[in-house]
């Protein structure tokens, strides 16, 4: 561009051009914009509202053929509207008005200037929508609108400029949905969309850009899944969809981008495993999956990707042991390349705990939010139908949680949920209704609730489990019978000599608040002599379908 307005002001200079004119509309559309932009508070504003013949020596215009060509007056303290004689400059090639104060709409009448390959209107103040007439600026291949406070939906008939190399449109309030019809831009290799109030599902024509290299999709309110034809993107290097609201999970088709050097799907709602093949991503520096509902293990795979200099992964439900392969990320940033935090994640290794210390976002010991499983469970007391287990409460504490207790037949790891505690600092639970004269192996997780932190659920593995067999006196199953209502009323079908339950209280009926869901245990004692307990959940979910007092009477979590 410089190069441009250079050799003008030299053949100016000259005066071999000095006696040329332009077309008068072109001077008076000159002059409209001149006085329209508030002209005299320009920074430059050199020799304009000259004579006839001196238009080409204005600062800023560039002239060819006898015709306004190009107008560079970026940066130049422009303020006020573009007025809608710009439209009579149809030999302009070139329209550069970025970083200034220029507000209103864009005027329909560029729809005109059908020989602009080069539109710049960023960095100004402009409102309004895009108009649908710049689908007819054909010759176009830099469409920047950037930082502006454009609304409105993105025009389908932008899809029409096929020569468009550049299309930024990110950092306005532009709503509604991309259209597909941006798939038909072979030449496209930006398309920044980025920083919008843009919703519904990113089209699965995107994947037909085959000259893309950038696309950046974040902080707007697009839904859905991603389309697994992005994978399609060969040249594709950044890829920013960070902060929307997409689910579902991550497609492993996107391990086909080898040129990809950023990845960033943080802040989503994605869902299910890591995809083994991202490992794929030779190149890739930057993996960005933090604040999602990414849960499994973290694929071994990925300590191959030697390129990585950061990898975050935090605030998901990933659970299972760091890959030992994480030791070969040397390319790591210390002290910031590596975010594990909040997620079920553990080692047993010193020398790599201490290689993800040294790594970890904020300064080491990313095990102190991990949701481990507890240690040290221990079968304490057995009944006929009543099992109970002791364990070592976990040292995070800190956010809301407890502990989920799960059982199988011996060796059979068919684990069933059988009860739950309702916070981190209990440590016993009966496990209950289970069959006299059995074995059982028993297992605990932790799970720590939604917080400011993390708004998943996260559980951690099953800790190790312990062998019970129940006894075979003869004693029955007690069973609870909840009467749902404010509050909700427990009390026992049989009479008994004692009662104890979980909240402390030793009389056979006890009222409870019915909108804080968790179990509650009674253990009973009985002439024989019999000890047993029952256990049961209280949670308006279970009560908000029409049951009456007493309709789940024999419902309790006792597994026959």
């Amino acid at each position: 561009m410089r190069k441009t307005v250079f050799s003008v002001m030299v053949f100016v200079a000259t005066g071999s051009f000095a006696s040329a004119q332009i077309p008068q509309s072109e001077r008076d559309a000159l002059i409209a914009f001149y006085n329209s932009t508030d002209g005299p508070a320009w920074t430059n504003s050199t020799n304009w509202l000259g004579a006839v013949g001196t238009e080409c020596t204005w600062n800023g215009v560039g002239c060819s053929g006898g015709h306004v060509s190009s107008l560079f007056l970026d940066s130049n303290e422009l303020s006020g509207s573009i007025p809608s004689e710009i439209g009579d400059l149809t030999s302009l090639t070139i329209l550069y008005l970025t970083n200034n104060h220029l507000n209103g709409g864009i005027p329909t009448e560029v729809g005109s200037l059908t020989n602009l390959q080069d539109l710049r209107l960023n960095l100004n103040e402009l409102s309004g929508r895009i108009p649908s007439q710049v689908g007819l600026l054909t010759n176009l291949t830099v469409l920047s609108l950037f930082s502006n406070e454009l609304t409105g939906s993105i025009p389908p008939d932008l899809g029409l400029l096929t020569n468009l190399t550049v299309a930024s449109l990110g950092h306005n309030q532009l709503s509604g949905s991309i259209p597909p019809e941006l798939g038909n831009l072979p030449n496209l290799q930006l398309l920044l969309l980025n920083n919008n109030q843009l919703s519904g599902s990113i089209p699965s024509q995107l994947g037909d850009l085959a000259s893309l290299t950038s696309l950046f999709l974040a902080y707007n309110e697009l839904s859905g899944s991603i389309p697994p034809q992005l994978g399609s993107l060969s040249g594709l290097t950044i890829l920013f969809a960070e902060s929307n609201q997409l689910s579902g999970s991550i497609p492993p088709e996107l391990g086909d981008l080898p040129a990809l050097i950023r990845l960033r799907l943080s802040h989503n709602q994605l869902s299910g495993s890591i995809p083994p093949e991202l490992s794929n991503l030779s190149s890739l520096q930057n993996l960005h999956l933090e604040f999602n509902r990414l849960s499994g293990d973290i694929p071994s795979q990925l300590g191959s990707m030697l390129n990585l200099e950061y990898l975050y992964l935090a605030f998901n439900q990933l659970r299972g042991a760091v890959p030992t392969e994480f030791q070969n990320l040397d390319a790591l940033q210390d002290g910031s390349g590596l975010d594990l935090r909040y997620n079920a994640l553990h080692s047993d290794d010193a020398a790599l705990i201490a290689f993800l210390d040294q790594k970890q976002a904020g300064g080491g010991d990313w095990q102190s939010t991990q949701t481990v499983a507890p240690e040290n469970p221990v079968v304490y007391w057995v009944g006929d139908h009543t099992v109970w287990l002791s364990w070592d409460a976990v040292s995070y504490q800190s956010d809301p949680g407890g502990y989920e207790v799960f059982v199988s037949p011996v060796a059979a790891s068919q684990w069933v949920s059988v009860g739950m505690t309702a916070a981190k600092t209990e440590f016993e639970i009966p496990v209950t209704g289970r069959d006299a004269g059995e074995i059982y192996d028993i297992a605990v997780a932790s799970y720590t609730l939604p917080h400011i932190f993390n708004q998943s659920t996260v559980t951690s593995d099953l800790g190790d489990p312990v062998m019970a067999a129940t006894a075979n006196t003869g004693c029955t199953i007690p069973v609870i019978d909840p009467a749902w209502g404010d509050p909700t009323i427990l009390s026992l079908t049989s009479g008994y000599d004692s009662y104890t339950w979980s909240t402390g209280e030793t009389s056979p009926t006890i009222a409870v608040d019915p909108n804080d869901p968790r179990y509650y245990w009674v253990t009973v004692t009985s002439s024989g002599p019999c000890q047993e307990s029952a256990i049961v959940l209280v949670d308006p979910f279970i009560f908000a379908d029409g049951f009456e007092s007493g309709a789940l009477g024999g419902w309790s979590f006792s597994i026959p």
